[in-house]
């Protein structure tokens, strides 16, 4: 480090405007002065290339472009090429579009009805919600959950209360086990004996042997027992691997189909708003998304109302998500119809 960078000198400071010319602003530095003559220069050598392009063009210069193509009072017009249909054309072709997109609408509801049937006649459906500690059955992904509580088959949890657990003390594990098999009962459905119990001794005496009648009943009757249980526990299994696999189609398909029927209750919407912004009145458009007008869900029953003491309850809003659609919300004026 050279020595005089370690010397300690006077610090440098800018002269400030004086006292007596305060009214006259800041006063100007060189580096302000270097800013506006850099701002000046830049557009003298505009201004120069410009007029070199003017001199040096080409008079004689044609394109069959420059035959269609119009100016009024020096300024460019593009024009699109067709001729703009009337108003009462477009709103009739707006009507039949918003027609159609309710149409598609209305069977989409259809078919996603007839999954949701499908999806609470399985009766393994809220089994994985009930059951968290068994290790046969396999739990619903969150993905899962969230498409049956769209569809309405689930109902959303109110606060952040946990839900409540039925705690069974049991001695070890093989009461566990037996008592979660004994408490699946909408998972195993009772099935005939597929095997028919034939009698071991029956054999034996067919050939000619002497059998002890009641230890060959009691060692047939075990074995037939265990036989018929093996049987059971794997048609069982296939039963519920089945329907496991079923249950994830038609899940992975009412998800689509959600999907679909909100980008069509999107387009519906948009298409009605298009419909009425071309119609008559005045009309302002409002910063916020607000709340207009209620349904027949929003009405509540005198008895519910009365359960809760008089208090109403807050009207639920239709959750929009901004990234997929932004509502545009108009407002239009009070007027007295004839």
């Amino acid at each position: 480090m050279p020595l005089r960078n370690s010397i300690h000198r006077r610090n440098h400071k800018e002269r400030s405007q004086l006292a007596n010319r305060a009214r006259l602003g800041i006063l100007e530095k060189h580096k302000d002065y270097v800013k506006r003559a850099q701002d000046y220069h830049s557009k003298q050598d505009r201004l120069t290339r410009l007029k070199q392009k003017a001199a040096e063009r080409n008079k004689d210069e044609f394109y069959f472009s420059m035959s269609r193509q119009t100016s009024k009072g020096g300024v460019h017009v593009a024009d699109r090429g067709n001729v703009a249909l009337p108003q009462d054309i477009v709103k009739v072709l707006k009507t039949q579009d918003e027609n159609y997109v309710r149409t598609m609408r209305s069977a989409g509801l259809k078919k996603i009805d007839k999954i949701k049937a499908q999806l609470m006649a399985a009766a393994d459906l809220m089994k994985p919600l009930a059951l968290e500690n068994d290790e046969d059955v396999e739990e619903l992904e969150p993905d899962e959950i969230k498409t049956l509580q769209d569809a309405g088959i689930i109902s959303k949890r109110k606060g952040k209360a946990r839900a409540p657990k039925h705690i069974v003390f049991v001695e070890n594990e093989d009461e566990a086990r037996q008592y979660a098999s004994s408490s699946r009962t909408t998972l195993d459905v009772p099935m005939d004996d597929p095997l028919p119990a034939a009698t071991q001794a029956d054999e034996l005496m067919d050939l000619g042997w002497k059998v002890d009648a009641k230890k060959s009943r009691r060692r047939d009757a075990t074995h037939s027992e265990e036989d018929s249980q093996d049987v059971i526990d794997v048609f069982s299994e296939e039963r519920r691997e089945l329907s496991r696999s079923n249950r994830k189609r038609l899940l992975k398909e009412l998800y689509a189909r959600l999907f679909r029927d909100t980008q069509l209750r999107y387009a519906e919407r948009e298409f009605e708003m298009q419909r009425q912004m071309m119609g008559k009145g005045a009309r302002k458009k409002i910063a916020g998304v607000e709340s207009v007008g209620g349904g027949d869900d929003d009405e509540e029953d005198e008895d519910e109302i009365d359960a809760r003491r008089g208090k109403r309850r807050a009207p639920a809003h239709k959750v929009v998500d901004p990234k997929t659609y932004k509502p545009r919300v108009y407002k239009w004026r009070l007027e007295r119809k004839r």
